[in-house]
């Protein structure tokens, strides 16, 4: 990892400089969070919805992201299509941005991957395209299970997610 930095503040400095793409593109976006500790207590965290601007109130958010506890990838991928759905779009795109696998209290295992998988075909099914972009080296078994025909992208230098994550979206999108 260069100069100490954490993974969480490489993700964060990718998802700027995406937002950054997507605002002068013209483009409807959101970004949503996820965490939680067991099934009762799962937290989807708005960090900007799709009429805010990444300034202000979202852009101090966005820079307070930090890991927080567990996650169960299933109910932020069905909460977050629910939210999806309920915009007008020509393209609907659910992108992951993951540093590894589903965990949590009780959702690990086959259970979490056979648990995303079905939530990543729900979404498809209503119509919203998933890709999971995930910079994890060891990801290419599980996501293969997990993500079956639904695309996903191995980076395979953290360090390099900056510069990479707006060229995905715009392969994605043309």
């Amino acid at each position: 990892m260069a100069q100490g930095r954490r993974i969480i503040d490489i993700e964060k400095q990718g998802l700027v400089l995406l937002c950054e793409a997507l605002t002068a593109i013209g483009d409807q976006f959101a970004v949503y969070g996820y965490s939680g500790q067991g099934r009762q207590a799962v937290d989807f965290l708005i960090v900007k919805e799709f009429d805010e601007a990444v300034t202000g109130r979202a852009g101090a958010k966005l820079g307070g992201m930090a890991p927080l506890q567990q996650n169960r990838d299933g109910t932020a991928i069905r909460h977050a299509t629910r939210k999806i759905l309920s915009r007008r779009a020509k393209t609907r795109l659910l992108v992951l941005l993951s540093d590894g696998r589903p965990l949590d209290d009780g959702y690990k295992d086959e259970y979490s991957l056979q648990d995303t998988r079905m939530a990543l075909r729900e979404a498809r099914a209503a119509g919203v395209q998933a890709v999971c972009i995930t910079i994890d080296k060891q990801a290419d078994p599980y996501l293969r299970r997990m993500y079956g025909d639904v695309r996903y992208v191995v980076i395979d230098r953290v360090e390099g997610l900056p510069e990479k994550l707006p060229r995905i979206y715009h392969r994605l999108t043309a």
